[in-house]
């Protein structure tokens, strides 16, 4: 007995519309896998998918057919009561392959071989357009690919000689450090979000499915030339045939497969991300240079934790319009990731406005389910989860809502060098811009958590009080003048953080008299050599910056430069000293030096906007130097 088109599927026959694309994608899926494997049923297979898909996905062709198998499950009086019904009541019919001739006897209606009458051509219903969609070839470089490849190699190459800074080393050992935290994060994400779906898979009860009988099928269509119960022979016109068969040849020369390959879909779309965040910062470049966007902004919108965000979202529209317009993407170019959308709907529109509708509500869903609106916390755990649910369901949730199918073939040498090296290289470029502002928003948010931490209960202060007490007592016992309580009591409860935070100096204790009696000068420090030193260090710190600034104000960027290096040897954490010196240097000409000074400063005052001015302006006159040694 013949099987029914729900049979050879594995659903139920009051399945849902979903249920039913569901398992048309998933037969596509398991024939596209297979047209490599030389297997002689493919090109059945897919006439059969063409078939229930141009009968199941059509509301009123489903209904119709419905009333077919609930006539074939009846009497032998029911059946020709049912003929009789629809002779007299149907004044033609729409050209489908259901019922397509009511005059029939009833064993006909149920079975038409291949001497059924031809169709005539305003009858005839479109064929299914998406399984003769003609496919890329990525295997064999040319002239253009070469060309593209190498467009890519140029721009982040220059990229990289703008971005990269003269510390170098130093830079490198900090990105490395990030890199390998970052890694050993990752590592650990994905194994707890690995871990959990084992769980869930093991502990998950296994739902009774209808096992599909597609191939079984398909081999009686093929040895009977029969088809599925309550249908006719399906509507195949040679013109058809023949793209079906060259779509066939296509994608078993270009060895084009449907199995899941999450690692070359991640590294498309992080390489696309990546090549537009580079477009984007040589735009805020350009702003910040016209002065249209204000420091302030354009630091917050180059902050790792917001431009991800950025980046993804306004990424969305420019996908849409590329796999509408040319079908890729430079990443899905690269790694060799084609698109086919609306695969098992015959009847979906497939225009530029339709495909760009597609590409937008697509790259939304990757967006906030893949990626997690790109925000950096995030995102790790969201690329964990969609990995897994790749591997355990052969397709993502996005590309199931959009019914879109993915296939992958072989990029070839070239394509997949430039990928990886692309990936390589930005990742270089993203952590040098990035590893400072990162630091300093952990320093920020350090101080921040030491600042909210509640202070300490009166019942520890009255304990510190009464050990200083304790102590002032053994000092007197060792002929040590003793520290009045009041003052004790202030200097323990300020604490050095405290004093450092306030300016406030540390008290001194005196030194006691011979004859057991105060000194006159309560102020005496305990070691008054060592105080004649920072005594004279700091005149000749105040006389240098006195002097230091002076000349640079005046113009004798020189002897500015002089006097603010002096300045910042002596007083290392100072910002505003390897501020001037860096102002010196930059003024007369020394934009490397100046450079490394302003990041110096930076270290020391994170929150001063106005030294990324000064550094972007030292950056564009090492540029100008180049150009201006390379016309000569």
């Amino acid at each position: 007995m013949r099987a029914t088109l729900y049979e050879a599927l594995g659903i139920a026959q009051n399945a849902s519309n979903e249920e039913i694309r569901s398992a048309l994608r998933a037969q596509i899926r398991k024939y596209y896998g297979k047209t490599r494997d030389g297997q002689g049923n493919v090109e059945e297979a897919l006439r059969f998918i063409n078939h229930a898909s141009r009968i199941l996905s059509h509301p009123q062709r489903r209904a119709e057919y419905d009333r077919q198998l609930a006539l074939s499950d009846g009497s032998a009086e029911h059946r020709i009561a049912h003929v009789v019904s629809n002779a007299v009541g149907d004044a033609g019919f729409e050209g489908t392959d259901i019922g397509a001739t009511p005059f029939l006897e009833a064993d006909e209606i149920l079975e038409t071989g291949l001497d059924a009458d031809e169709i005539p051509e305003e009858h005839r219903t479109p064929h299914h357009p998406g399984l003769t969609e003609r496919v890329a070839a990525f295997g064999r470089p040319s002239l253009a690919t070469a060309g593209v490849c190498a467009l890519f190699a140029g721009f982040i190459g220059a990229a990289i000689l703008f971005v990269t800074p003269e510390d170098a080393i130093v830079v490198a050992k900090q990105v490395l450090v990030w890199m390998t935290l970052t890694l050993l994060a990752l590592t650990v994400i994905y194994g707890v979000v690995h871990g959990l779906a084992w769980l869930q898979r093991r502990r998950g009860v296994v739902q009774p499915v209808f096992a599909p009988q597609t191939d079984l099928a398909i081999l009686n269509w093929r040895r009977e030339k029969s088809v599925f119960l309550g249908t006719n022979q399906p509507q195949e016109d040679a013109s058809w045939i023949f793209r079906l068969r060259m779509a066939e040849l296509e994608r078993a020369k270009a060895g084009r497969t449907s199995e899941p390959r999450p690692w070359s879909r991640l590294g498309a779309r992080v390489f696309d991300y990546a090549i537009w965040g580079l477009v984007l910062a040589l735009l805020l470049s350009e702003l910040r240079a016209l002065d249209i966007l204000p420091e302030d902004m354009a630091y917050w919108i180059s902050h790792p934790l917001v431009a991800p965000v950025l980046i993804t979202v306004s990424w969305i529209p420019i996908e849409a319009l590329l796999i509408a317009s040319l079908q890729t993407t430079p990443g899905k170019w690269l790694f060799g990731c084609y698109l086919q959308f609306s695969i098992s709907d015959a009847y979906a529109r497939r225009d530029p406005q339709a495909q760009l509708v597609r590409g937008l509500r697509r790259g939304f869903r990757v967006w906030w389910n893949g990626m997690g609106a790109g925000f950096p916390l995030v995102a790790p755990i969201m690329i964990a989860i969609a990995y897994e649910r790749l591997m355990q369901k052969q397709e993502t949730d996005w590309d199931a809502a959009e019914d879109c199918l993915v296939t992958h073939g072989p990029p070839g040498a070239l394509n997949l060098v430039t990928g990886l090296c692309g990936l390589a290289a930005m990742l270089w470029l993203y952590g040098v811009a990035w590893h400072q502002p990162m630091a300093d928003s952990l320093a920020s948010l350090k101080g921040t958590i030491v600042s909210s931490l509640p202070a300490r209960p009166s019942f520890i202060d009255q304990s510190l009080a009464g050990r200083d007490r304790l102590m002032q007592s053994l000092r007197g016992s060792l002929a040590v003048g003793p520290i009045e309580s009041g003052d004790s009591s202030q200097v323990s409860s300020q604490g050095p953080d405290a004093q450092r935070a306030t300016g406030s100096k540390p008290a001194t204790v005196p030194r006691a008299a011979p004859n057991g009696a105060q000194s006159s000068d309560p102020a005496r420090p305990i070691d008054p050599d060592l105080a004649v030193r920072f005594d004279e260090r700091r005149a000749r710190i105040g006389a240098l910056k006195t002097e230091g600034t002076r000349m640079l104000r005046a113009g004798n960027y020189r002897r500015a430069g002089e006097l603010c290096g002096a300045w910042a040897d002596l007083d290392l954490g100072n910002a505003d000293a390897w501020r001037c010196y860096g102002e010196a240097l930059q003024a007369q000409g020394y934009h490397q030096q100046a450079i490394s000074a302003f990041k110096k400063a930076k270290q020391y005052d994170p929150q001063d906007r106005s030294l990324d001015a000064a550094i972007d302006r030292s950056q564009k006159g090492v540029v100008a130097d180049f150009l201006n040694r390379y016309r000569r």
